[in-house]
């Protein structure tokens, strides 16, 4: 049994989406592919070859960490533990997405699993996201009934509450549907527009900091801030660029300015971007960026007729030509 979910890349909406703000994203045709073997020896047995992450955990077990991890979010949310220390490992949330799908009574053989990924950890790709919308989708298949979409959105998000501390709304809606996604006011809406040629993902370097500590420097510097207002306008002033297929250079190079006043954009990527906008391209953090290091993971580049190479290979990026998943988190053949 295979399942694969895509990663995503945030267009617009990043950080001010916390905030009421709209949001746009694109599922990208980079997965975390997930296989399963059933065996003879009774629990999980997990393995990450990328990384070399593997072990193994009984049945009962498995279900004594579901209960351990939801009493870990119960204290992030009394405030005595952060964000970033709620999962004491980064397989523990392929575990506890794989253990809320079991049935009440333990299965009666063990099962292999082995997970591929071609998503950067914490580096703007959706990749805990796509992580439990993989897992999620296979183990529902192996031992209940899959869920459809919407449903599936929910489970995603809430498994994802142990990464960040909350459940974000953009990452599980994307890798889920698939496709361009639009969260507006708290909804989810796929939506039908097409992203178009001269876009590019661009890797800056693993951030420094973690996406629940970037949420917190802004907001305790920002929360009530006018500065979210100026984010829904260059959402929306891109947005009405993709529909209307044109140049959607200049809301890239504002969102980019708007990011980098609220502290995400880390020095060398904000000369990168300039060196960018200076050959006619346009570029912005997608994801929480980094409030300390050099790395912000994810850029999204709009750069038709550049070619990127001398510049990428200049700074250490890598980059590839943005290609959208339509159909979203799914079992394969």
């Amino acid at each position: 049994m295979k399942a694969c979910a895509p990663g995503k890349l945030i267009l617009s909406g990043e950080h001010s989406a916390v905030y009421g703000a709209p949001a746009i994203a694109l599922a990208v045709n980079r997965y975390i592919r997930c296989h399963a073997q059933q065996t003879p020896t009774d629990g999980l047995s997990w393995h990450l070859p990328e990384s070399g992450w593997q072990g193994h955990i009984s049945w009962p077990d498995l279900r004594q960490l579901i209960n351990h991890l939801d009493h870990r979010f119960k204290l992030f949310e009394a405030g005595e533990l952060t964000a970033g220390n709620i999962l004491e490992t980064p397989q523990q949330l392929a575990l506890y997405a794989l253990g809320l799908c079991l049935p009440e009574s333990d299965p009666v053989s063990g099962l292999k699993l082995t997970i591929y990924s071609q998503l950067p950890l914490g580096s703007g790709m959706g990749s805990s996201a796509a992580l439990g919308a993989a897992i999620t989708s296979l183990g529902q298949k192996l031992f209940s009934s899959p869920l459809d979409t919407p449903e599936l959105f929910l489970r995603v998000r809430y498994c994802e509450r142990l990464c960040h501390g909350r459940g974000g709304l953009i990452d599980a809606a994307t890798v889920s549907y698939g496709g361009l996604v639009e969260v507006t006011q708290g909804q989810v809406e796929p939506s039908a527009l097409q992203l178009g040629d001269g876009w590019y993902y661009i890797h800056s370097g693993s951030p420094d900091a973690g996406t629940g500590e970037c949420v917190d420097f802004v907001r305790q510097r920002f929360a009530d801030s006018s500065i979210w207002q100026a984010f829904s306008a260059v959402t929306e002033q891109l947005t009405d660029a993709i529909v209307k297929g044109e140049n959607p250079g200049n809301p890239l190079k504002e969102n980019h300015r708007l990011l980098t006043q609220i502290g995400v954009v880390p020095e060398p990527v904000q000369q990168f971007i300039q060196q960018l906008e200076q050959l006619g391209g346009a570029a912005k953090v997608s994801g929480a960026g980094s409030i300390k290091g050099v790395g912000a993971g994810a850029l999204i580049a709009y750069a038709p007729a550049i070619d990127l190479s001398a510049l990428c290979e200049q700074y250490g990026y890598s980059y590839f030509p943005i290609e959208e998943d339509t159909e979203g988190a799914r079992l394969e053949d």
